[in-house]
């Protein structure tokens, strides 16, 4: 089976990021536009790096980047965030990769102490995403009807939560007890 670990982006991975996060299949199922510019994105990488209400990571299988993967605080004061994930190749889709958010949420709940996750996913991503949002252990919250509107399409949005004792509660099946650091929960 292939390993999963997570590295911190520097800019050297900002042509990587950027040329995934416009691809049109991966860009359209994002809720925000970002345009096709380096320093740019090299600019937003060194913002990050001094954030404490976001962390991001290069999901890499075997040591190769596959993918994106971030968790943004949205409410500091009520320990609520979002994640955030984006497989730029096909490896990062197969296999151990999927499994990429026990790490994320080991990190949420457990490393940084967070207590609870709000994931938006646009309508228009794969039916299998969606039902397996429920098989990880969120809970379905509802469906804002042509909530987002991309090309001059309506699109549904998708709301998904999951508390921290919902996590404790359902992790063992998984079987992974550690952060996108590598640190150690049990």
């Amino acid at each position: 089976m292939s390993s999963l670990s997570f590295i911190v982006p520097t800019e050297e991975h900002a042509q990587l990021i950027l040329d995934w996060r416009t691809r049109p299949d991966i860009a359209s199922q994002m809720l925000t536009e970002v345009p096709y510019d380096v320093e740019r994105q090299k600019a937003w990488l060194r913002r990050c790096a001094g954030r404490t209400d976001y962390v991001h990571r290069l999901l890499c299988v075997d040591g190769v980047p596959v993918g994106h993967v971030s968790i943004t605080v949205t409410e500091p004061a009520w320990k609520i965030a979002t994640i955030g994930v984006l497989t730029g190749e096909r490896a990062g889709r197969m296999g151990a990769a999927p499994l990429n958010f026990a790490y994320m949420l080991n990190h949420v709940f457990f490393t940084m102490g967070l207590r609870k996750v709000v994931n938006h996913i646009l309508g228009t991503n794969s039916p299998r995403l969606l039902k397996g949002q429920p098989m990880l252990g969120y809970r379905p919250v509802g469906v804002l009807s042509r909530q987002v509107v991309k090309d001059g399409r309506e699109i549904d949005l998708h709301i998904f939560e999951m508390l921290a004792e919902d996590w404790r509660t359902v992790r063992g099946r998984f079987a992974i007890y550690e952060d996108m650091d590598g640190r150690r929960w049990e």
